[in-house]
């Protein structure tokens, strides 16, 4: 074949069956390609795909991949035309520098400029693509080709780490160890204020999954005494026992900031479109303190300021229903304190519990026992889906035990008698009687439509979800449905994982496209539940041992969770359990079991009568109901 007779164009979506044999023909990764297949040079003759290359590109770098020339075409000048055409776009585009990992070709690529370097030495925005992150083996050599001089990072810059809960200020901790300089932005006027907001409940995990090491290490000198590991700790106990005395250390009060809510944030002098120094360009913190906005400007920014002010709305699909906003007066979001502060507000009424977690759980429970204290007090339990395994648990099978006895708690209730209870009902609207209680509004798992008047109260507990406006700014890459980091999503995803194991992950799954950027904590979750605290003091760890440049001890992740015991629903029933953002599958699928006895229960049809509906959920002496067991939240 001639060269004269090999024409290049840019790949589309339709070229990808070639490119993938291509690759597989000359024994290169697939992994991440697909998704970066605009950026690639193809060679074409006589409408074959011939050859292809790719440059990744991240910022003012790109990743230079997948240089293939179909087998018995080698030697003919076809990679280096594309080679070179893609050298003359990267130029074009202003690309400060093109890198590249090969195991078996760094003499061809010495040919065009292309130098070894330390793998350390990376740019950090190359180290979330799919051969960094493991495509290409070990032993591949890094190679880097300089097009043009980036102006040097300005040094001195803090890390700002947004939120002082648990994980926030974990992260913290490994600052001071690394001796990196921070600034702590809290919107709430104390540290962990979402922990505060459900401080009454009492946590399924043990101190030992609540304490951070790195905070312990730095809290040990001052006579601080750690709580014993086996105990329950309530949230308010986590809030006055840990974090308090953490804020309290003279390095971390100077640099923590009280009601500072963060509104946005950007990269200096750049929109999100602007690529050109993107990387050297300082991050931009705007904030409101004491009313005024304020401008932080940071060499790195970790956001771990959680979900929990983003709960999710009563609809069923993702909206809030028909009129949720008008009543929300008589709708709370959490875990209120039932037993406590807002007992007055359910004693004597009649309320309705929407969600399948074990934040549901809770609230039933405690429900439960001021039935037992306050006649007339009625609780109702509504969920999308009959299948319950995932708020119901493992029981003796759990890791943790105060969490699987959370669910057989509940599985208990529910087999009193004591409260009514709404499968398979998906809420569409919500109105207002005129004599003031609610009139829940929905259909049932046959689409028949459902209506349950006289609510007093509605207790939402279906979750939350990260609120994105706040990097809106920023280049993210995010997992399409569960909206937490790209990489992490499969490994979270609940309609693949119920068994509570989650892979090792550290820095290279919390990365954005933006170097420098990093969620953390439960908003890395995105809207996957079941986080534990353990793992965000794992995540903080790694992604300052990153910032620090220490990918060596970045990269040596360990997470250990306790097992759930619930590995019994279907991928194909995931959506059935929405309530409670999860399900899924590990090893012999089997189905899940109702709470109870008999054939499947359903939501009351309207014209059913609701003490004769289908469930046999009609009340009973509340005296049967069970006392609350050890609480955890979801």
């Amino acid at each position: 074949m001639l060269l004269n007779q090999v024409s290049l164009r840019q790949a589309g979506a339709s070229d990808w069956p070639a490119v993938e044999a291509l690759l597989l023909a000359n024994k290169l990764p697939t992994q991440g390609a697909r998704e970066h297949l605009a950026t690639y040079v193809l060679a074409v003759s006589n409408g074959e795909v011939v050859g292809c290359a790719g440059a990744e590109v991240y910022g003012a770098v790109a990743l230079l991949r997948s240089v293939a020339v179909a087998p018995g075409l080698h030697k003919k000048g076809i990679g280096r035309l594309m080679l070179q055409t893609l050298l003359q776009q990267a130029r074009a585009r202003d690309i400060a520098s093109l890198h590249l990992l090969t195991v078996t070709a760094p003499e061809y690529f010495a040919q065009y400029g292309f130098k070894r370097a330390k793998l350390e030495e990376a740019p950090a925005a190359l180290k979330a693509s799919a051969e960094f992150q493991g495509a290409c083996p070990a032993c591949a050599a890094f190679m880097s080709l300089t097009l043009r001089e980036l102006p040097k990072r300005e040094d001195g810059l803090p890390v700002a780490v947004l939120g002082a809960g648990p994980v926030g200020l974990a992260t913290v901790a490994q600052l001071i160890e690394r001796d990196l300089p921070f600034v702590v932005l809290e919107a709430g006027n104390g540290v962990g204020t979402h922990l505060q907001d459900y401080g009454h409940v009492r946590l399924f995990s043990p101190w030992q999954y609540n304490v951070d090491a790195g905070m312990a290490r730095l809290l040990k000198p001052t006579g601080w005494a750690a709580p014993p590991d086996a105990e329950l700790p309530l949230a308010a106990e986590v809030v006055e026992r840990v974090l308090k005395p953490f804020a309290a250390l003279p390095q971390v009060a100077r640099a923590l900031k009280l009601g500072a809510r963060v509104t946005a944030l950007s990269r200096e002098g750049h929109d999100k479109v602007k690529s050109t120094g993107r990387e050297q360009a300082a991050f931009v913190v705007r904030y409101v303190q004491d009313g005024r906005e304020q401008v932080l400007r940071a060499r790195a920014v970790i956001d771990a300021t959680g979900t929990w002010s983003q709960p999710n709305p009563i609809g069923a699909n993702g909206l809030p229903a028909l009129g949720e906003a008008a009543v929300a007066g008589q709708v709370f979001y959490g875990i209120p304190d039932i037993l406590g502060a807002q007992r007055m507000r359910y004693a004597g009424k009649r309320t309705l519990v929407v969600g399948a977690g074990h934040s549901a759980a809770n609230a039933l429970l405690y429900l439960a026992e001021l039935a037992r204290q306050a006649p007339g007090t009625r609780l109702a339990w509504a969920v999308r889906s009959p299948l319950l395994q995932r708020v119901l648990g493992g029981g003796s099978a759990d890791a943790l035990p105060a969490r699987g006895e959370l669910g057989s708690a509940l599985q208990r209730l529910r087999d009193s008698g004591a409260m009514e209870f709404f499968s398979g009902l998906r809420i569409t609207e919500i109105r207002r009687e005129a004599s003031g209680p609610l009139t829940v509004i929905g259909l049932d798992a046959q689409q028949r439509p459902v209506e349950l008047p006289g609510i007093d109260e509605i207790i939402c507990a279906t979750g939350q979800r990260p609120d994105l406006n706040l990097a809106s700014e920023l280049r993210l890459r995010l997992d399409p449905w569960l909206e937490s980091t790209e990489a992490l999503g499969p490994l979270i995803d609940p309609n693949l994982h119920s068994c509570g194991t989650v892979r090792p992950h550290g820095h290279r799954e919390l990365s954005h496209p933006e170097p420098g950027f990093y969620t953390v904590g439960v908003k890395s979750y995105g809207r996957a539940p079941t986080f534990l605290m353990a793992t965000g003091f794992e995540q903080a760890r790694s992604v300052v041992a990153a910032l620090a440049g220490d990918l060596e001890a970045a990269d040596r992740v360990e997470l250990d969770l306790p097992e759930t015991g619930v590995c019994s629903l279907r991928p194909a029933d995931a959506d059935a359990d929405a309530d409670a953002g999860s399900s899924a599958c590990c090893g012999t699928p089997a189905e899940a079991p109702w709470l109870g006895e008999g054939p499947a229960p359903s939501a009351t049809p309207v014209e059913a009568n609701v003490a004769a509906s289908p469930s046999g959920c009609g009340s009973r002496p509340l005296q049967e109901a069970p006392a609350p067991a050890s609480r955890c939240c979801g």
